[in-house]
């Protein structure tokens, strides 16, 4: 059994202003990372998807920390229709076919995954890194040339395109790069003016544009000229995260048409089927806000002025409706959900070991530990996310039923020393909020594949 006070830990540790270390995970492969794509465009603006593809069955496996709604069943029919079609036209080399098909993706895709893509545009915490980018075309262009260098540039890039194929000079096509984040900029505040009645086809002009930029070594070395590194990675970060969904739609199709004697032939056929949630309610036998005053004594503090200061700053009232109701809503986060039913229907389809999870976000800090222990105890490689966790932890988090006490015992302890250490170092430490990350990792090396979708992002920016 759980303790209760494992759950009001729970709820003091997802308050506190500050995240856990972020813990580094396994590497993923072109296979993981074409898992995880599929999750986040399953995803919609859901907290958490997860997708796992059942062989033997011919189907892709789907969780969520919640039911689905009748709008995601339809939209999941018509998403694997046409992945199914597409796959067909990738075996027969119907390039007419591949493209009408993409097309209608590319609609229903963005019209499902809307509201969320329009989040990430507008996300305040890439403010500064928009200011940042607005700096960039004041740069005197003769003097950015004189110092950018760069010798094979890939075919499929702008790059390529622009200074290969086209003879361009490198200063017109730096002024090209200014003209879209020039784009990227007053597009960004047009988006969040009007975002309840937005054309998709500006989403997707954004989108195509912040996709052009990131994978352009000219913009780069521009940054890494005019910036701190620091700043370069939060611009390439913020570029990649507007363009998730994009960069995940064309990894998939893109590995669909280059790899079809595996994916093609598997994805001409493939169904869904999804995995109802757990989901109960909790009955705390104590307060959160008795469970923090002993643990704040605990770590041997003072009810002195710096408690107070702490609970007026981070805590204020967040404790009142958690005291008052003495319950806690709780559901099995997405990718344990997977692991689970993965363990329940005892599903082992690899010779390996490795279980290869598609999430469409960063596994939470409990979630990650968890899954460590997990794999201790069944003899298995789960493999959730990319090379870190978000470091987050979220009040509605749960075990699975009838979980073993040695398990249920390490997170409590880990999430135990997380808090305790935190509440001891807290005049010393200075921790900041990030938003989740949905990275998607692309590794595809084919060059006339990889052409043929930048010219189409390429076709998408200049169609007004």
């Amino acid at each position: 059994m759980t303790t209760p006070g494992f759950y009001n830990k729970l709820i003091i540790s997802s308050i506190f202003p500050f995240k856990t270390d972020k813990r580094p995970t396994i590497s993923k492969t072109r296979r993981h990372s074409f898992l995880d794509g599929l999750a986040l465009l399953l995803n919609d603006s859901n907290q958490s998807t997860s997708v796992y593809p059942l062989l033997k069955e011919n189907k892709i496996l789907i969780t969520r920390n919640k039911q689905l709604k009748d709008n995601d069943e339809e939209y999941f029919d018509k998403f694997f229709g046409l992945i199914r079609e597409y796959s067909q036209h990738c075996l027969t080399s119907n390039q007419h076919g591949m493209h009408e098909i993409y097309s209608s993706l590319e609609s229903i895709v963005f019209e499902y995954n809307k509201r969320k893509c329009i989040d990430r545009i507008i996300d305040y915490l890439f403010n500064d890194v928009v200011s940042n980018l607005e700096k960039l075309p004041n740069n005197n262009v003769d003097d950015l040339c004189q110092k950018i260098t760069y010798n094979k540039l890939n075919k499929g890039s702008a790059d390529y395109y622009h200074l290969k194929d086209n003879k361009m000079s490198l200063k017109e096509y730096i002024l090209i790069l200014f003209n879209w984040i020039k784009f990227i900029i007053s597009n960004r505040d047009s988006i969040r003016n009007n975002k309840s009645n937005l054309e998709l086809k500006i989403i997707l002009k954004f989108q195509a544009t912040a996709e052009l930029l990131y994978h352009s070594r000219i913009f780069r070395s521009m940054l890494s000229i005019v910036y701190s590194i620091d700043n370069v990675e939060r611009i390439l970060y913020y570029l990649d995260k507007v363009s998730a969904h994009r960069l995940s739609l064309n990894l998939i199709l893109k590995t669909l048409e280059k790899r079809k004697s595996e994916y093609g032939e598997r994805y001409k056929n493939i169904q869904w089927s999804f995995i109802e949630p757990i989901e109960k309610v909790v009955e705390l036998k104590e307060t959160p806000s008795s469970s923090f005053d002993k643990i704040w004594s605990a770590c041997g503090l003072q009810n002195d002025q710096t408690k107070t200061a702490f609970q007026n700053e981070y805590i204020q009232n967040k404790f009142v409706e958690y005291d008052s109701s003495l319950k806690l809503s709780t559901c099995l986060h997405s990718e344990i959900r997977m692991i689970d039913c993965l363990i329940e229907q005892n599903i082992k389809e690899v010779h390996d070991k490795d279980v290869e999870i598609g999430i469409s976000k960063l596994p939470c800090y409990l979630c990650s530990i968890y899954i460590e222990k997990l794999n201790i105890d069944f003899n298995r490689m789960f493999y959730v996310g990319s090379l870190i966790t978000d470091g987050k932890i979220y009040p509605n988090w749960m075990f699975r039923n009838n979980e073993e006490d040695k398990i249920i015992n390490y997170v409590n302890d880990q999430l135990y020393t997380f808090i305790k250490n935190d509440l001891q170092l807290l005049q010393s430490r200075i921790r900041t909020k990030s938003g989740d990350s949905d990275k998607q990792e692309i590794d595809i090396d084919d060059d006339d594949v990889n052409n043929a979708y930048m010219l189409r992002a390429m076709k998408e920016i200049e169609e007004q």
